[in-house]
């Protein structure tokens, strides 16, 4: 190769401008995350229990208090009262597993989970408004202890509405009997209301 043909070849390769760098690969994490700071994610809130439970303390009892401030106002208002009493005498055959006294659609005495005999429930006296209210009793029934041991897992609910008209001035106790008379696994629930009023 003469002077001049190697002068040509070096000027040809001082002009061709170099290759750009090749991409990543889709999926490289490592030569995409090159040069960039990894940061980690937020821990998370820290939660105050203590201060949480005194704030749910508080709600309750203002709560409370206002409940207690109504009833302190219906009692100046509403001369009329309302009680109820109920008593189950399916035992020991049948067991009362729980019981529900609503009025007006509102709970004012619920069992809990403890079954009932025959031990007469007495629900409080409370001041109410002249005129018609509606009671519901619902009831959970359960085979008692002499009950066969295949009927065991059997029992049913029962959920009854009475309309009870409420006279101005007076007190009026409703009187709630429930029993049954039916053979497991058949049931035949009953109750029976009376009413007894006083001025």
């Amino acid at each position: 190769m003469n002077f001049a043909a190697a002068a040509l070849v070096s000027t040809f390769f001082a002009a061709t401008p170099a290759a750009p760098p090749a991409a990543p690969a889709a999926g490289d994490s490592a030569a995409h995350d090159a040069g960039r700071e990894i940061v980690p994610p937020p821990a998370p809130p820290v939660v105050d229990l203590a201060k949480l439970r005194a704030e749910y303390d508080k709600l309750r009892d203002e709560l409370f208090r206002a409940r207690a401030r109504a009833a302190l106002v219906e009692q100046g208002i509403y001369p009329s009262k309302l009680g109820a009493t109920l008593r189950w005498k399916g035992a020991p055959d049948f067991l009362l597993h729980r019981a529900e006294i609503r009025l007006d659609g509102n709970v004012v005495w619920d069992s809990g989970e403890k079954p009932l005999v025959d031990d007469l429930i007495k629900v409080s006296e409370r001041p109410i408004k002249p005129g018609p209210h509606s009671l519901t009793v619902r009831i959970e029934v359960r085979p008692g202890k002499k009950g066969e041991k295949e009927h065991a897992d059997l029992g049913y609910e029962s959920e009854q509405t009475f309309v009870v008209n409420v006279p101005d001035g007076q007190t009026t106790t409703v009187m709630f009997t429930g029993d049954d008379d039916g053979d497991l696994p058949e049931y035949e629930p009953e109750l029976e209301m009376e009413l007894k009023g006083e001025k």
